[in-house]
């Protein structure tokens, strides 16, 4: 059939072609369209055709907003929760195949009536679930209405890595028992007392990436996290006292602070280069990254990397001052630096860094790489996101001898990036304190993208 000419409602001619080209794209290329819109809308398109009817049983993730369904029919919303919610159920029955993603924004009635626990069984035990991420729209803490009713190892199944969490209230850790599966956890708005907290952090051991954001009845209480695997923290706490880390393999900690009372922070992690006294009260809490760029090829994953420059790290608009250990000469790592720069949200306050040319990591794997697999980086941009600005750069462990760090700071001056100052750390010894000076002094005659710079050393 012919394409034809009609008139819209503004008196404007336009061409449409009766054809239905969109159905005869092939499956994968439907489920590419429909994967981005929220479930409820993908299931709508089985009523197009036949073609249509399953198309959107292939979807790898679900995605479900009860508030999404109730602002469209805006019922009374006791009749809206039960209604959506055994929708939510069918659908997920409904289902074809595994799901890599499932996301569900709920009230809080399913709490209570034992809905959430049937989606949570069906997702891991039939759809084998390996991301989760369960939120309850309303938050009454203290009121029962939010408590997380779970059988025990609700959350163990072996295919299950990643779970989210957000405004429950905790009683037991019943269902993170032996949770040896999970890699990633977040706790966000949750509350419990401290030691269920602590249980539940020792009952997830594979843990590489843990971000919490909690509240507990006992303030004086002190949260444990002991893990020989984590690589990436990010704590932020109500009313706490005491925090006591125990992680040797911990390249990523960030920490915010909620409330002005004193802190007992104790940080057991050899890999962290810069160290502060994070507890004190009278210290300057501006909340701080604080990590360990390194590459290990054996570790094809990555996942505190790629937890931190993605998407999921919704915490990092708070963060305003980073602090970062990198070698230059790594191409790996630099391109590893150039992602956190992408990512940051807003001016950075301050940004350390400390430069790993002559410190000796023995771990197989994290050497630097160099000679013919060194790529010209100083010949590129190093800032590719034009909105980053920092207001202070403070460089560490700097040589005046090296060129690859001389063309590496220089690039914050020349490319406007530092707003402010920047301040190079000198030596008492006093050759290396000569040439540290020397090279400054080359900094400071560099025509500057940003007029009001200085440029020092310390």
């Amino acid at each position: 059939m012919n394409a034809y000419l009609s008139v819209n409602e503004r008196g404007r001619r336009i061409l449409i072609d009766p054809v239905d080209r969109i159905s005869q794209l092939p499956d994968n290329v439907l489920v590419m369209i429909l994967k981005q819109m929220i479930t409820e809308d993908a299931v709508r398109t089985s009523v197009l055709s036949k073609r249509w009817k399953s198309v959107w049983k292939q979807v790898p993730s679900l995605f479900f907003d009860m508030r999404y369904s109730f602002l469209r029919n805006m019922e009374p919303l006791p009749s809206h929760s039960n209604r959506v919610a055994k929708m939510i159920t069918q659908v997920i029955k409904n289902h074809n195949g595994d799901l890599m993603t499932c996301i569900i924004q709920h009230y809080s009635h399913q709490c209570k009536d034992g809905e959430l626990e049937t989606w949570i069984q069906l997702l891991t035990l039939q759809k084998q679930t390996r991301a989760l991420a369960l939120s309850n729209i309303h938050c009454n803490y203290g009121k029962g209405a939010n408590i997380l009713r779970l059988s025990p190892n609700t959350f163990s199944h072996p295919r299950l890595t990643t779970l989210f969490l957000h405004r429950y209230e905790l009683k037991t850790a019943n269902a993170f028992k032996t949770c040896h599966n999970l890699k990633i956890l977040k706790l966000e708005n949750m509350f419990a007392e401290v030691n269920v907290f602590n249980s539940v952090i020792a009952s997830c051991p594979s843990l590489k990436v843990l971000v919490l954001r909690l509240m507990w009845y006992n303030a004086r209480a002190c949260l444990k996290i002991h893990n020989n695997n984590l690589k990436l923290l990010h704590v932020a706490s109500y009313y706490v006292h005491s925090i006591e880390v125990s992680a040797p393999l911990l390249d990523i900690f960030s920490m915010d602070y909620l409330f002005d009372g004193e802190y007992n922070i104790v940080i057991k992690s050899s890999r962290l280069f810069f160290t502060k006294n994070y507890g004190a009260i009278d210290a300057e809490r501006v909340p701080t990254l604080n990590y360990n760029i390194s590459y290990n090829a054996r570790d094809m994953e990555n996942l505190g990397h790629h937890f931190l420059v993605g998407r999921d790290a919704t915490y990092l608009w708070r963060i305003k001052s980073l602090a970062v250990a990198v070698d230059v000469m790594n191409t790996k790592e630099l391109e590893m630096f150039r992602q956190v720069l992408v990512a940051w949200n807003g001016i950075m306050k301050r940004l350390d860094i400390f430069f790993k040319h002559n410190y000796v990591y023995t771990e197989e794997g994290e050497s630097s790489i160099r000679g013919t697999q060194k790529k010209k980086w100083e010949e590129e941009n190093l800032f590719p996101n034009a909105k980053f600005r920092v207001e202070a750069v403070w460089m560490f462990n700097f040589s005046g001898l090296d060129k690859n760090q001389f063309e590496f700071a220089s690039r914050f001056i020349t490319q406007g990036t530092v707003m402010k100052k920047m301040m190079i750390k000198t030596y008492s010894e006093p050759t290396n304190k000569f040439y540290i000076e020397a090279a400054v002094a080359k900094l400071m005659e560099l025509p500057k993208g940003n007029e009001n710079l200085s440029i020092g050393y310390f």
